[in-house]
């Protein structure tokens, strides 16, 4: 089903977003991993700030770094519960220790929505504390312990909403064969795509197990996350994307109040369709692979392996 707002598009702010759905904030408490000052998770904050919500919870690696958007927050309203809880996605011990900080926290009786917003892009060859290409580990796996390890304090909500951050790079998936990077030879975009994919897949997963979930590509957003992008690798994105079917279009660069629109639709607007793909504020058509039924059972099962978990 489409967005209820057809007139949010590319350049829509998460501003705009939040001032049409400030029913959908208001009392409500949003979780948001990654809110570093200088990427889109800040002001994905910072939009829901200014539609009251009743706590805002804000997981990253250094809690001292994104004090700023803390202060921001208490600045824009001082009634906002804020949680700030250390949270490296790269370590499986540290997504523990953040979600049990946060089911022990009696100031967060639930959780309404999770944004799983962090993300590294196209970092060289190196691995998470358990062994798992850093990419594919940190931006699938920490985000599949993360939200499964909260899923009681989730399911405490009356209408709970998983939104995870992919991108238009999910096109250059190939496989979950080898997602160590143990046979081939690694290439930073191919991983990428392995892990974007599995963002979409994930969101699926999520659906078919009665979370309202939907995957957002933020658009062509100039923030940290590029910055293992040299002049080199940016060609070579440039040059795949050109060759990729359907890559979504690179003509248009956000700046951080856009990028996190699409976000912020996603997680608030009720008319969007459970377990759909979206850019641009609208519902959106992803890669056929990303539609594959085949895969996301593959990859949740995959998942359990690389967590030392089964999670239902």
């Amino acid at each position: 089903m489409a967005a209820s707002h057809s007139e949010f598009k590319f350049d829509t702010t998460g501003d705009e977003v939040v001032s049409a759905f400030t029913d959908r904030v208001a009392g409500r408490i949003f979780l948001v991993t990654g809110p570093n000052p200088t990427g889109i998770g800040a002001t994905t904050i910072t939009s829901l700030a200014k539609a009251k919500p009743q706590a805002l919870i804000l997981a990253g690696r250094s809690t001292a770094k994104f004090q700023p958007i803390v202060d921001e927050v208490n600045r824009i309203d001082p009634s906002i519960k804020v949680v700030s809880v250390t949270l490296d996605l790269s370590s499986q011990a540290s997504v523990r220790q953040a979600a049990k900080d946060i089911l022990e926290n009696a100031d967060v009786p639930r959780i309404d929505t999770i944004i799983n917003n962090a993300a590294v892009m196209a970092c060289p060859l190196d691995y998470t504390a358990e062994g798992i290409e850093l990419q594919f580990g940190t931006n699938h796996i920490g985000h599949f312990l993360l939200t499964n390890l909260l899923m009681p304090k989730l399911r405490a909500s009356a209408e709970p909403v998983v939104v995870n951050l992919t991108s238009s790079g999910h096109r250059f998936y190939s496989s979950y064969d080898d997602v160590n990077w143990k046979t081939e030879k690694y290439d930073i975009w191919t991983a990428y795509g392995i892990a974007k994919v599995a963002n979409i897949h994930f969101t699926k997963s999520l659906n078919e197990r009665g979370i309202r979930a939907i995957a957002v590509h933020p658009g062509w957003v100039m923030s940290d996350l590029a910055r293992h992008v040299d002049q080199s690798g940016l060609g070579t994105f440039l040059e795949r994307a050109q060759a990729t079917s359907d890559f979504d279009p690179l003509d248009f660069q956000k700046n951080l109040a856009q990028g996190c629109s699409s976000t912020l639709v996603a997680a608030l607007d009720p008319a969007v369709s459970n377990g759909a793909y979206m850019r641009d504020c609208q519902v959106a058509v992803p890669a056929p692979f990303a539609n594959d039924a085949s895969l996301p059972p593959k990859l949740w099962k995959l998942s359990n392996e690389l967590v030392g978990e089964r999670f239902a």
